[in-house]
Parts: structure tokens; sequence; C-alpha cells
């Protein structure tokens, strides 16, 4: 009996970390546009504390690169995202690096509007692909679904 109330008590355990908060967040600041002129989309992502994710180019074809996917729409032009600069991290057990972020970065989106858009708020759906690690294993790949909220003026 003492064997199963210990057998119960880990698997609730396990399954309680599953629902704790997560370990990605993202964050957009409402983006504005101007007709027909450049701007960017700013996307904050905070990584939880103890854990790092892959960088957007990774050594290592088995990694899952961090990702950023927007809708297009035929009014809006959008270019290529920048990450921010990597930092090296070498996992428990292993010998080789892992390029990644981790704690509080920036993701840049540029984008350009056509000449003639209307004026109003848009509002582009978005994915953000990632694979998290902590310093002993990584864990599997996920996908954070969000709005980017932009206004033409």
């Amino acid at each position: 009996m003492t064997l199963l109330l210990v057998i119960f008590f880990a698997v609730v355990g396990s399954l309680n970390r599953g629902i704790s908060e997560p370990i990605v967040k993202i964050s957009v600041p409402d983006a504005t546009g101007y007709a027909g002129k450049s701007s960017r989309i700013i996307l904050d992502v905070e990584v939880k504390e103890g854990y790092h994710i892959q960088a957007n180019k990774v050594k290592d074809e088995f990694l899952v690169p961090t990702t950023v996917d927007v809708a297009t729409d035929k009014n809006i032009e959008l270019g290529k995202p920048s990450f921010p600069v990597t930092k090296e991290f070498k996992l428990e057990g292993t010998n080789d690096f892992l390029d990644v972020y981790d704690g509080n970065f920036q993701i840049t989106i540029p984008f350009k509007t056509q000449r003639g858009v209307k004026k109003g708020k848009y509002n582009l759906q978005a994915r953000l692909r990632y694979q998290a690690c902590d310093f002993k294993s990584c864990l599997f790949p996920k996908t954070i679904e969000f709005i980017i909220p932009l206004t033409i003026m």
C-alpha cells in the first residue's frame, strides 16, 4: 500500500510540473506603420530561469531551431526576422557547445506597407516554434501561437 501511495504522488507531481508556468512567454507591443513606409515589429521573448532555447541557426541537425512565422497579408510585406546574438551553452555530459537564447531578448521583424493600404488596425497571426532545454536535457519542441497587433496610420 505504501508503495502505491509513493507511485501515486510521483505521478501526480509529474503531472503538476506539466501545468506549471510556461518555459517561454512572448509579448508583442502594438506596432505602428505608415502607408508606403517601412517599420518594424518587436517581439519580446522571456525564457524561464534555468532554461534556454535553441538559436535560430543550430549546429546540429537533430536540434530544432527557434523560428517565427507570420501569416501574410497582401498589403503588408514582411522582411526576414532578426534574432539576437547567441550565447554558448554546454549541455551536461557533452563536449560540444550549443548556440542558444536565454533570459529576455527581442526578435525584430521589418515590414513595409503598400502605398494604398487602408488605414486602421490589423491583426497578424504568428507562431514562435522553439526547443527548450535545461542543463541536462532538451524537451520536445513547442509552438506558441499569438497575434501581432498592427496599426497603419
